[in-house]
């Protein structure tokens, strides 16, 4: 067996919920080297959160350094904390990094930025990160926010998808999440060439879903990289998912929500969790 490297590009979570150490755990599932550009460090105390950026100088030696070798089979996109590391990343990735799969989860975290700093960020995604991608996963509030349209029916969020598409990207998974009506899980697929799917999973009652959205892009990056077609990528990914927040892992008492697991389908092939 030949072990293959893949690539985040993302914040660190000093609690592994999401980040670059969600990734990487998943990347391990799949029987990937993951290979890391941490390009913020995350602290969380009390459930409240504080990102600390990394200078964008290192964080280009840092993509400089792993671009340098060969036999990278995908690149997963998390966290970029500001309009130059958005821009820096882009650019990049468009001069040095063609044919890999590139899947772009459009991490919008902006408690601690003002309304213009939010337009900039949201307009430099649009403008750079989303034409050089093979799959952008946004979730509900940021498909609102790169579609520039209110979403609140599975109808809504196919709409935002496609038009997002317009953007450039290959494709678009957008998650509909626990935030639409009903008892399912829906999330839509929409391709360049036409492709147009909805995948569904029961919705759960687990409060373990702290790094649902970087494990599901980490994961379809991972079956991206194993040369699956995008429609079963996007499918396992989302069962993968699933599986993590039936799992998870609680916090303690000071945390509401507790994070995904991404050993929870390996465990299950083990016999070690009882479905039943």
């Amino acid at each position: 067996m030949v072990v293959r490297k893949i690539v985040t590009i993302a914040g660190s979570d000093s609690l592994a919920g999401g980040g670059i150490q969600a990734d990487l755990a998943t990347f391990d599932e799949y029987y990937f080297q993951g290979l890391s550009v941490i390009t913020s460090i995350v602290t969380v105390i009390d459930d409240d959160f504080t990102i600390h950026p990394v200078a964008p100088k290192l964080v280009l030696e840092q993509m400089q350094s792993i671009f340098a070798l060969e036999d990278i089979a995908a690149v997963k996109i998390g966290l970029l904390p500001s309009q130059a590391h958005i821009e820096l990343v882009a650019n990049f990735l468009r001069e040095h990094v063609q044919d890999t799969p590139t899947i772009v989860d459009p991490v919008m975290v902006f408690k601690e930025t003002d309304d213009a700093d939010t337009t900039k960020m949201v307009q430099a995604m649009r403008t750079n990160l989303l034409p050089i991608a093979t799959v952008v996963t946004p979730n509900l509030p940021e498909a609102e926010l790169l579609s520039g349209q209110p979403i609140h029916s599975s109808a809504d969020l196919t709409n935002a998808a496609k038009q997002i598409l317009q953007l450039g990207s290959q494709a678009v998974y957008a998650k509909g999440g626990t935030r639409l009506a009903g008892n399912q899980v829906s999330d839509v697929l929409v391709t360049q060439t036409g492709f147009e799917a909805i995948y569904t999973q029961p919705k759960l009652t687990a409060k373990t879903n702290n790094g649902a959205g970087c494990t599901l892009s980490a994961a379809i990056a991972s079956n991206l990289g194993q040369a699956q077609p995008l429609a079963d990528a996007v499918q396992k990914a989302q069962a993968f998912v699933h599986a993590g927040i039936a799992h998870g892992v609680p916090l303690n008492q000071s945390f509401d929500i507790g994070n995904v697991w991404q050993g929870a389908q390996r465990a299950i092939r083990e016999g070690k969790i009882d479905e039943n």
